[in-house]
């Protein structure tokens, strides 16, 4: 088994003040030991996204999501019960993570099993994951049967103006929680003309709300009632 430490989980997870909660981080593009980890991205996510503009200006936040990615391939169903320990030593609330803030949780067949292996190891966390692996069929079938199961993992596809009808009628019609993030004045669903849950964090410009925000995001999820979570632009 390979070693776990707290020290590491330290560095793994960090505070996150908009969110208010702890949030991971993995490379968004290769670097010098790991491939990038944001395979599932769109045509629209190179073009805006703003962490490669961050990794240009902070050299050192590149080389410290590097080091993550080396911590987040050492775990497995047989050290995960380190992050109980982790959370537990925290003076911040914990009651709810995020994964990813920058970089994809689930790149590959063997995240889901590390997403699955944390959830079950700390209960008492509602551990948040947006993710774009919904787009490659296999993963979306894994991530339904492993991981919406989990009462603690609240699953959300990540959109934006470049997915197509097909794909929000796919995913809608799969009962999946989605969150829209690139274009203000889509404030429904193009196919079944529903109104999207205005994020009250980027909306309202409530920072920190989302770790007690109930509605959106981590709305509990009933057979028909996919939630829409629009997140405005910056």
């Amino acid at each position: 088994m390979t070693d776990l430490t707290i020290a590491e989980l330290n560095d793994l997870g960090r505070w996150c003040d908009d969110i208010g909660m702890f949030g991971q981080d993995r490379p968004i593009n290769d670097t010098e030991k790991h491939e990038g980890t944001c395979v599932h991205r769109t045509d629209f996510c190179d073009k805006t996204c703003y962490n490669v503009k961050l990794y240009r200006i902070y050299p050192n936040m590149a080389k410290r999501d590097d080091r993550c990615e080396t911590i987040w391939q050492k775990i497995s169903n047989k050290n995960a019960n380190v992050f109980k320990m982790w959370l537990d030593k925290k003076r911040k609330p914990t009651k709810r993570v995020r994964f990813m803030t920058r970089g994809e949780a689930i790149k590959d067949i063997s995240d889901v099993y590390r997403v699955k292996a944390i959830c079950e190891a700390t209960p008492d966390t509602l551990w948040w994951l947006p993710t774009r692996a919904w787009r490659n069929v296999m993963l979306r079938s894994l991530i339904e049967i492993e991981l919406m199961t989990l009462p603690n993992c609240a699953v959300n596809a990540s959109f934006d103006p470049s997915n197509t009808e097909e794909e929000w009628k796919t995913m809608i019609d799969a009962d999946w929680n989605i969150m829209f993030y690139g274009d203000d004045t889509q404030l429904h669903d193009p196919v079944y003309n529903k109104r999207k849950f205005l994020c009250p964090k980027t909306h309202k410009k409530m920072s920190g709300h989302c770790m007690d925000c109930k509605a959106g995001c981590f709305s509990q999820k009933t057979i028909g009632r996919t939630q829409i979570v629009h997140l405005s632009e910056h």
